[in-house]
């Protein structure tokens, strides 16, 4: 056994145990003493007897048999066990996994018990964390997870909230030949096309010797329409247009009302009429000044369509040599391949930024003083903008491990096994931005009940020829790459009689490396496409990205490639002159030729005529490495190198029909990071002393360094877990632990910039952080009532320190010289800055700037949870009207956090207060149905001071999900072993969408509804 496995040993894999009453006497075989149960009560008697033979707090969900499993995703698994809620895509799949009340980062996912890390990027997140992304993952190549809530000391380190375990199938699993396969079609309610999940997989024992190989494969369509905001803002009014009281008192404040009526703004409107606090209040009557500053009002209110695909390709190999009883050698591996294609398309009302006028505006509260939402109003001077996204995602995993596991004799037992995995993924997401002309006339319609608001506006967004480069056109080619890499071996020797007392010795070795390459060619392709002037100079790589500017002159091909000079850089002449090409592929005449109508009620885009006339593949194969990705996550290297060494006794003490079983131990882990990022040095040459920046960037290139840093430290992680077995009737539980989570990857990195003109602030990363430390109680009581029937209770405690604020240092500026910035290579206006604040004869490196970057908190927070859950079949009631085969399963998770100390926060974020999990089940003669519903209550999913405005934090809306499950095995109903399993599934029956909001409930934040998704098809054996 693996020390990675230790929390299961009791039970590494046990087999359908059989029901302690008979359900159907009249089905019994006479030669019988006991009816073997199958099915899904087979995977639930299996769960309990896991759960009862364990020593800590665990539990298991179990396939029937290979192919069988449950659950089409393992994150919709584990979504079933109590304390577990997962994170979810906008397309409505489990992706990752939460346990007591922390967030995803604070789950360790470990496959056949060794470390997993998967390069890979969620759809609206930057996904820097330590989450894994469980839905590239097949279940059906999977027979057991196991979720271990509190530690033992063999167990290994870095799930401060528990350990996820996910056990692949092996040969000896089942030692006879056996092939099983399934396939389903799959359609999404949304969808216009049918998609499909399919497996096979084939296993032979030849004595001693076993091999396993299976595949897998799925295609799921897509279409989820939705609505989002981007935050909040409100008005930043002048000193004319509020006269009294404290201006924007609330914070926000990015979009600007004009000093005066622009021509064409309609709606009864004189040109040129002055915008102060007597106009607004004059045409916005009935509200007051405070409304008009403070009302809240979308930044970018906009529907969005996500219209795609997924596809996904696995492979398993698992071969086990078994020369004797006491050696057993195994290699499992695994690759997987996920290819996925979706167009975002989002038309957006500008608010942020914009220069709208409000009028008859109503809002929700009278007083408006500590902030409140706009409920209604018609916005003259408005503009929308169409961001479309063809989005391309390659991602890949592999992985191999080979171990032993060997008895020497009857006291000394042992187990040895290495891992490595390697994963890439790589997004391509260029961006076409069109726009409507500034100061058109055109005019908005608001209203907001507290769901998605109606915005209507008086041209038709349907319409091409309403679009163009003028008034902030844009576009980008960008995307990122990842990588992630994992090697590592770990062991350990178990002295004694594991009946008894045993002690089980054992260290690990594990070296997991990430790396972010952000890419970037906008400069180009833009230049190119819609210039800067009818002789458009082509912006230096290392310039500031302008917007389009709304050319009309036509167009001349730009050179497919453009030449490169030693000390000068791409883009120049020999002498060091920028190079100028005649006009712009797509001036604004011609914008319209490349929109089409939309299914939606708004334009989009011809992306294959856009791609074919300017030159975008070839400019996306020039992309060149950048600081940030278009995720908003920052480029750079993390490598951990941790080592770890643990003991850790086992006690088994028989007190008549009871049994008192007890774990102890200390795991010592000692961790090197190697932390390094990508900072990019202007050369001093392109802005001398004295003189003004030179235009177009510079002649030139800017000097690229990697830095590095090495950080160490190392952690004790004691646990002691007690169970007291009543008989086999009844078990309590006492657990004392503490574990780790290493810090937030991101918030390590390196990277500084100084990107202010006053120069007196600069961010840095710190990778110094310390990780997360929580100390745990654990106390729980179970009552098993026979077969898979189990009532069970649990009581947490979790006080976690470790997290982080935004800290403020005084330093002198040479402090940044470590990371390749001097004042040479700042900008005139900030050397000015600096000189300015300078005492006389003080040199400008000397100056003093405040350094800002993530730091640790003194306080804590403390998360107190209970758990409740129960698997009971109902044949005890339902006997006695003839009917058997009826079951319950539930589970309801509470939790309560406080954050006490300097620092603390007050909650931790994403988790729910109440979440649980009902389902209804029916099992017998081949034919077997459930019915799950699931709801996770509504909780804080950001950190105030969102968009500015230091109250506002963003909540996610309770969700709730309703599923179905039925199969048809014709095998059992006809008695023919050949026949195949009819296999149904409907997944979020009744469309729930996801929802969250901005601040106030009736202020929403976004909203995608996935639809309903049905699977039919076939499964079966021979």
């Amino acid at each position: 056994m693996t020390p990675g496995l230790a929390f299961a040993q009791a039970v590494p894999n046990p087999p359908a145990a059989t029901a302690e009453e008979e359900i159907d006497p009249a089905a019994a075989d006479d030669t019988a003493g006991e009816i073997v149960v199958t099915g899904f009560r087979a995977s639930l008697e299996s769960q309990t007897a896991a759960k009862r033979n364990s020593i800590g707090f665990t539990d298991s969900i179990f396939a029937e048999d290979i192919g069988k499993f449950p659950d089409t995703n393992i994150a919709e698994s584990l979504n079933r066990i109590p304390g577990i809620t997962i994170g979810r895509e906008v397309t409505g799949e489990g992706s990752s996994v939460a346990i007591r009340g922390l967030g995803t980062n604070f789950t360790r996912v470990l496959l056949n018990g060794t470390p997993v890390a998967i390069a890979s990027v969620r759809f609206d997140a930057q996904s820097t964390n330590r989450e894994v992304d469980l839905d590239l993952i097949p279940t059906e190549l999977f027979t057991q997870l196991t979720v271990a809530k509190s530690p033992t000391a063999s167990l290994l380190e870095g799930g401060a909230a528990g350990t996820v375990n996910l056990r692949a199938a092996r040969p000896f699993d089942n030692p006879k030949p056996y092939i099983s396969y399934g396939l389903q079609g799959s359609k999404v309610s949304g969808a216009d096309k049918w998609g499909y999940r399919g497996h096979l997989v084939a296993s032979a024992t030849f004595g001693d010797f076993g091999i396993l190989v299976g595949g897998a494969a799925v295609r799921n369509n897509f279409n989820v329409e939705g609505y989002e905001t981007i935050g909040f803002t409100n008005p930043n009014l002048t000193a004319a247009q509020r006269t009294t009281g404290t201006r924007n008192a609330t914070g926000g404040g990015n979009f600007t009302i004009p000093a005066t009526v622009p021509s064409r703004a309609g709606n009864g409107l004189t040109p040129g009429a002055v915008i102060d606090e007597a106009f607004l209040l004059r045409n916005n009557p009935g509200a007051t000044i405070d409304q008009i500053d403070n009302g809240l009002l979308p930044r970018l209110g906009r529907p969005r369509s996500e219209n795609g695909f997924r596809q996904r390709y696995n492979g398993l190999v698992s071969i086990e040599w078994r020369p004797s009883d006491n050696f057993n050698f195994y290699v499992d591996g695994m690759y997987a391949q996920r290819d996925t294609e979706f167009t975002r398309t989002a038309m957006n009302w500008v608010g942020r930024n914009g220069a709208v006028i409000p009028i008859n505006t109503t809002y929700d509260k009278a007083d408006c003083a500590a902030g409140c939402t706009v409920t209604g109003g018609t916005y003259a001077n408005a503009q929308f903008f169409l961001e479309y996204r063809p989005y391309k995602d390659t991602q890949d995993y592999y992985g191999i491990n080979p171990g032993i596991e060997f008895k020497l004799n009857d006291w000394i037992k042992g187990d040895l096994q290495a891992n490595y995995t390697k994963s890439n993924f790589r997004r391509e997401s260029p961006t076409f931005l069109v726009i409507t002309p500034p100061n058109s006339g055109l005019t908005v319609n608001f209203q907001n009940d507290g769901g998605i608001p109606t915005i209507q506006s008086s041209i038709d967004l349907n319409n091409p020829a309403n679009f163009g480069w003028d008034g902030g056109g844009r576009v980008n080619l960008n995307g990122e790459e990842r990588a992630t890499e994992t090697k590592g071996v770990r062991g350990s020797l178990l002295f004694g009689d594991e009946t008894r007392f045993s002690v089980r010795v054992g260290g690990a070795f594990d070296d997991t490396k990430r790396r972010i390459t952000p890419f970037d060619n906008t400069a180009l392709w833009q230049n190119a496409i819609c210039g800067n002037g009818p002789n458009i100079t082509l912006l230096a790589p290392n310039s500031a990205t302008t917007p389009c500017t709304g050319l009309n002159q036509p167009g001349t091909a730009t050179p497919a490639g453009f030449p490169t000079f030693p000390g000068y850089g791409t883009n120049f002449t020999a002498g060091g002159v920028p190079i100028r090409y005649a006009g712009s592929l797509i001036p604004t005449v011609a914008v319209p030729s490349y929109l089409l109508p939309g299914d939606n009620g708004y334009i989009t885009v011809d992306w294959d005529k856009v791609r074919r006339d300017t030159n975008y593949d070839a400019l996306l194969a020039g992309a060149t490495e950048t600081g940030s990705g278009s995720s908003g996550a920052n480029g750079g290297l993390i490598r951990e190198k941790v080592t770890g060494a643990f003991v850790e006794g086992n006690g088994i003490f028989e007190m008549g029909d009871n049994t008192l079983r007890l774990n102890g131990g200390v795991r010592y882990v000692r961790t090197e990071q190697i932390v390094g990022g990508r900072v990019s040095i202007p050369d001093p040459r392109n802005n001398p002393a004295g003189a003004p920046p030179v235009a177009d960037g510079g002649r030139f290139p800017n000097t690229i360094l990697f830095p590095t840093t090495n950080t160490r430290y190392s952690n004790f992680l004691p646990s002691l877990s007690a169970a007291f077995d009543f008989g086999g009737k009844a078990v309590a539980r006492a657990s004392v632990s503490r574990t780790l989570t290493r810090p937030d990857p991101n918030a390590l990195l390196p990277g500084a910039s100084f990107i202010q003109p006053s120069a007196d602030i600069g961010n840095v990363g710190n990778n110094a952080l310390d990780p997360f430390i929580s100390d745990n109680i654990d106390l729980g009581f179970e009552l098993y009532t026979g077969g898979e029937g189990v009532i069970a209770f649990a009581a947490f405690r979790k006080s976690i320190t470790g997290f982080t604020v935004n800290g403020l240092t005084n330093v002198p500026f040479s402090f940044f010289e470590q990371f390749g910035i001097n004042v040479d290579s700042l900008t005139q206006a900030q050397r000015e800055a600096l000189a300015a604040r300078a005492q006389p004869g003080q040199a400008l490196r000397d100056v003093g700037v405040v350094v800002q970057q993530q730091v640790n908190a003194d306080g804590k927070l403390k998360v107190n949870g209970l758990e409740f859950q129960i698997t009971q079949p109902l044949d005890f009631i339902t006997k006695y009207i003839g009917v058997t085969g009826f079951g319950f399963q539930g589970n309801l998770t509470l939790i309560d956090q406080k954050g006490e100390g300097t620092g603390a926060p007050a909650v931790a974020i994403g988790v729910a207060p109440t979440t649980y999990t009902a389902t209804g089940y029916y099992d017998k003669n081949g034919i077997s149905a459930r019915l799950t519903y699931v709801y996770n209550e509504g909780s804080q999913n950001s950190n105030p001071n969102q968009n500015g405005i230091p109250q506002a934090a963003i909540f996610g809306r309770s969700y709730s999900q309703l599923d179905f499950s039925g199969n048809v095995d014709l095998a059992q109903v006809f008695g023919n072993d050949y026949l195949p399993t009819l296999v149904i599934n409907a997944i979020n029956i009744t469309k729930e969408a996801q929802s969250s909001f901005f601040q106030f409930p009736n202020a929403t934040f976004n909203e995608y509804n996935p639809g309903r998704t049905i699977l039919v098809g076939i499964r079966g054996r021979f």
